[in-house]
């Protein structure tokens, strides 16, 4: 309030020496008039009033320059005391995050134990033991980024290397990081969280963080290796998960429709009439060479993809969303643009319900109740998109939608029915058309997912049963193949805490 002061006392002083310099001038310029009418005095006097006026000129400018010196240091002195006022507050709010993040050994309230995770988030603390120093981590290129964070690619070194070999292993990782401490990683020199956006990231990664904490790790689950929070209250937090190197399933499954290779062929056993098109046949897997060999089920190259893939695909997101659904935790936001796809062709589920942003927003309505924030929804059951009610339910009927993605190879969801018109189809009882690639039994799958009413959806449990009884059945080869390779992904998994261990004993090697 001083400064404000200041400035306007400031201000009213240069209207008011302007004003005087003004009537100063104009009362000369008329005492030179009256002057000049005398015809004794014109000629003395017109040099002296000359002088006068140049006087007073200078006087006028110098005051005028002096002021506003003042006023440019007056708001100087403003901005430094407002800066660490702010400074000051984020200080504080750093500390709250931070302090919040500890386990205080404060018990869960008996009415949230049955909860989600996302509705105890304040209760979850971050679990020391996933700490890594940050001269252990050498950061790399920029792999995305998002409205809240920035991920980068990275290499971890072994906390407590016990041999010469393990000291000069390293482990690729993927490192998110708030975006204003990206803009410091490109060597701008700008302080941490400058403002209450800095601070919402901050905070949004804090939480981020302490979920992942509590997921735990899980084959078909991005898993978090460690963090790096020793500066936090600077403003400065580093998540550390896996890589996963293939980038994200949507994605992939478009890049490769051209070599695609579709084993739903039609039943010949059916009886063939001219009058049921060809579309309407039913369809069955052919997984047999023309020698009646059985095909190689899985083929580990990214640059093959078949049917078998599919299923394989749909099956492991089923697994993971049993387990998550197991914690309990709901995701809200399933989709194959947050599956993550490994070069072994195992999937990680990602971004549990996080905002993030994406290029592409053609997929996105803004609704009124969520303003400008643009929300998925043709994923969105209608409660979730009408009422904005998360629930297990609500992920079944994502779920149902990743399948339609998993067999028209990436196709649009609701493909001729625009953004904001598809809730009201949805309301109609119209659905997905049954793809193309897809087996009547895995479209009934879809259907039971997307029943209006939440509490008629099946359960993960059933879903996971459901797909596992459908691959014994036309499959056997390769459930036992993916079963296989997610043992071996555990495994792995389990091995990530030999990376951030300070304390490894040697026996345990």
């Amino acid at each position: 309030m001083m400064s404000h002061g200041f400035l306007l006392f400031l201000f009213f002083l240069i209207i008011a020496v302007s004003s005087i310099t003004t009537k100063n001038g104009t009362s000369s310029a008329s005492h030179r008039f009256l002057r000049s009418t005398s015809e004794n005095d014109t000629i003395e006097k017109e040099p002296q009033n000359g002088s006068m006026f140049k006087i007073r000129t200078t006087v006028f400018f110098f005051i005028y320059g002096f002021l506003v010196l003042l006023a440019f240091i007056g708001f100087l002195v403003w901005r430094l005391r407002r800066s660490k006022f702010q400074a000051q507050k984020n200080s504080s709010a750093l500390a709250n995050i931070y302090n919040d993040m500890r386990d205080t050994g404060e018990p869960i309230p008996e009415d949230l134990k049955n909860c989600p995770l996302n509705d105890k988030l304040e209760y979850l603390p971050y679990k020391k033991q996933y700490e890594i120093a940050d001269e252990n981590l050498e950061k790399s290129t920029v792999l995305g980024k998002g409205n809240f964070g920035i991920v980068r690619k990275g290499l971890l070194k072994m906390a407590d290397p016990k041999t010469e070999e393990e000291e000069k292993k390293r482990l690729t990782v993927a490192l998110k990081c708030e975006l204003f401490n990206f803009r410091k990683f490109l060597f701008l020199k700008l302080p941490a969280a400058a403002n209450q956006y800095d601070i919402a990231q901050t905070s949004m990664l804090a939480s981020e963080l302490r979920l992942m904490c509590a997921i735990g790790r899980f084959p078909n689950v991005l898993a978090l290796v460690g963090a790096v929070t020793v500066d936090l209250r600077k403003g400065k937090l580093l998540i550390v998960t896996e890589y996963v190197d293939c980038g994200d399933l949507h994605k992939y499954l478009k890049d490769h429709r051209d070599i695609f290779e579709d084993h739903l062929v039609v039943d010949k056993s059916e009886p063939n009439s001219y009058l049921t098109p060809l579309s309407s046949k039913r369809k069955t897997y052919m997984f047999k060479t023309e020698n009646g060999e059985q095909e190689n089920m899985i083929n580990e190259s990214l640059e093959s993809l078949t049917t078998s893939d599919l299923l394989s695909f749909g099956l492991q997101i089923a697994n993971g969303m049993q387990y998550l659904a197991s914690i309990p935790m709901v995701h809200r936001d399933l989709a194959l643009r947050n599956v993550l796809l490994k070069k072994n062709k195992t999937i990680r589920i990602a971004d549990f319900g996080m905002a993030r942003k994406y290029e592409d927003n053609t997929s996105y309505y803004r609704t009124k109740k969520t303003k400008d924030a643009p929300v998925p929804v043709r994923w969105m059951s209608p409660e979730a998109f009408y009422g904005m009610r998360f629930t297990q339910q609500s992920d079944v009927w994502s779920f149902g939608i990743c399948l339609y993605e998993l067999f028209t190879l990436g196709g649009l969801p609701y493909p001729d029915i625009q953004s904001e018109d598809v809730y009201t189809y949805m309301q109609s009882g119209r659905r997905c058309e049954q793809p193309d690639h897809c087996h009547v039994e895995l479209y009934d799958l879809m259907k039971l997912c997307w029943q209006q009413k939440p509490e008629l959806r099946p359960t993960f449990n059933v879903i996971v049963e459901y797909f596992m009884e459908h691959m014994k059945k036309s499959a056997k080869q390769l459930l036992d193949y993916v079963e296989e390779m997610l043992r071996v992904e555990a495994d792995t998994q389990r091995k990530l805490d030999d990376w951030i261990s300070t304390d490894r004993s040697i026996t345990a090697l």
